[in-house]
């Protein structure tokens, strides 16, 4: 990976190396939470709770290291290893042959319970180590605001074409392999790690980072000031936009999360279909996702963030209720009914993956608004932090709801109140994640427009415009999305922790 000090064109090789990047970021566990507990429960016969356990401690886990990477990240160009690979590179460069791990955790007869939690924690770290710093690059190679939607689009057209192989692929090998052979995930799991490691190559050969010179003092102090790291991680949640952010994308993504996690139970045992037809309705939302990703990127453009959030929320919800209700009442042509809803799922989906990841692009900007530095590593890894560490209890409470209405591992029929409970959490679980993502979104003001109001502004104070010759509009903006009197705005705070000189 190259550092620039300019702001080179991305070309289409920088574009398509990027975009590659979320085949592993969306792709990695967009699989697993489609099919990791089916797999747990219903080929290595694991119970329910068991196999969320497994993934909630992983998560807890995974949520801690994360922003300790995020901080890493930031600050990696202090060491030798950094300067001669970059801050960012150096962790695609390693990904290549760590991404290969994920094999493993598709494996059955290699042990139980603890082999799976071990994998799973395993792969956990080495997902973190790759993504953090792949989720800084598009606030590290430009900081246009439509060059930045059209990287977030690509990626996300990645991401989504990922999915799509992801809801594909298993339903494929299960045709030919049977429902019941481990075969058919393990193959799975290897076509996409070789596929992994090759991305890594070009995201390490093909993007670029600004480049950061350490001072003597500062590589002297980089193993000596992880002591600030916490401090730093809680500032972060003193940016207005950044606690609203996290709260949508948390919302969004947990309704995605338990969605996933129940959806070939609800397909399997309530509605009494097999796992291949929740394969094939899998992947006709990935489909839908990726044809509404642009128009997403449209919408974000033309109507904001938020609105474009709102739309995608309601799609989520109003494809659950269909769900429900196909199975409440009797329907004339089920499968068609089956295939018209997810549709509308697959468009509330797209937008639910796409929009979070496009705000998150431009929060490093209000950051430097207000503390007058870039720490876009720090905001990743605290982002994912969040999410991860809610996940890790909600998807753990998911395996105890179903056990404790007597759902039962490896078995082809589920009582009615197994039934029961996978329509609770497959319904109303998702649906109020929704709605608590709707009402957040609705206090949300990074426009586009305000972005550029908050960009012109950065420019003017770097070129040694005064504080005090600000005008209304302009202050009004800084407020709003930085949540801190414009005064105090600039590094005119102590919200950044000021570390002690090393002698």
């Amino acid at each position: 990976m190259i550092s620039k000090t300019a702001n080179p064109k991305i070309g289409f090789k920088t574009v398509l190396s990027y975009g590659a990047g979320d085949v592993f970021g969306g792709g990695a566990f967009a699989i697993a939470g489609l099919w990791l507990i089916f797999f747990y429960t219903n080929i290595a016969g694991l119970t329910p709770v068991q196999a969320t356990s497994i993934v909630a401690i992983g998560r807890f886990v995974d949520a801690f290291f994360d922003p300790l990477m995020g901080y890493v990240t930031d600050n990696f160009y202090k060491t030798k290893l950094g300067k001669r690979f970059g801050r960012r590179g150096f962790f695609f460069l390693i990904g290549m042959p760590l991404s290969l791990s994920y094999a493993l955790m598709w494996t059955v007869g290699f042990g139980g319970y603890w082999y799976y939690l071990l994998t799973y924690v395993m792969f956990g770290f080495v997902f973190s180590l790759i993504t953090v710093p792949y989720e800084t690059l598009p606030a590290e190679m430009t900081r246009d605001f439509n060059t930045r939607s059209k990287l977030t689009t690509v990626r996300l057209l990645f991401s989504q074409g990922a999915t799509f192989l992801a809801s594909w692929l298993p339903g494929v090998l299960i045709q030919i392999y049977g429902e019941d052979s481990p075969t058919s995930f393990l193959l799975m799991g290897i076509c996409f790690s070789i596929i992994y490691a090759i991305i890594m190559f070009c995201l390490y050969k093909f993007t670029w980072e600004q480049p950061v010179v350490a001072s003597e003092q500062e590589q002297d102090s980089f193993k000596n000031d992880m002591r600030y790291l916490f401090k730093e991680l809680i500032s972060t949640f003193k940016v207005k936009t950044f606690r609203l952010h996290v709260l949508m994308y948390t919302g969004a993504f947990l309704a995605q999360d338990i969605f996933g996690a129940t959806f070939a139970f609800f397909i399997a045992f309530a509605i009494g279909q097999d796992a291949v037809l929740a394969s094939k309705l899998l992947s006709t939302m990935a489909v839908v996702q990726i044809i509404f990703v642009p128009i997403f990127a449209w919408f974000c453009i033309k109507f904001g963030n938020g609105a474009a959030y709102r739309i995608a929320l309601t799609a989520v919800i109003g494809g659950i209720l269909g769900f429900i209700a196909i199975y409440y009442f009797v329907v004339a042509q089920v499968l068609l009914m089956l295939y018209l809803v997810s549709i509308l799922m697959g468009i509330g989906r797209s937008g639910t993956f796409y929009v979070p990841w496009n705000i998150y692009s431009f929060v490093a900007d209000v950051d430097q608004m207000l503390t007058g530095k870039r720490r876009e590593g720090i905001f990743a890894g605290m982002m994912t932090f969040t999410r991860k560490f809610v996940q890790s209890v909600a998807i753990l409470l998911v395996g105890a709801f179903l056990e404790s209405f007597g759902f039962i591992s490896k078995q082809t029929v589920q009582s009615s109140s197994a039934i029961m409970g996978i329509i609770i959490v497959f319904g109303i679980g998702t649906i109020v994640f929704a709605l608590f993502g709707l009402y957040i979104s609705s206090k949300f003001k990074l426009t586009r427009a305000n972005h550029k109001v908050l960009l012109n502004e950065i420019e003017r104070l770097q070129e040694g415009g005064s504080m005090e010759t600000v005008d209304p509009h302009t202050r009004e903006v800084v407020e709003e999305l930085t949540g801190w009197e414009y005064e105090n705005n600039w590094g005119n705070n102590r919200i950044v922790p000021v570390r002690e000189k090393t002698v």
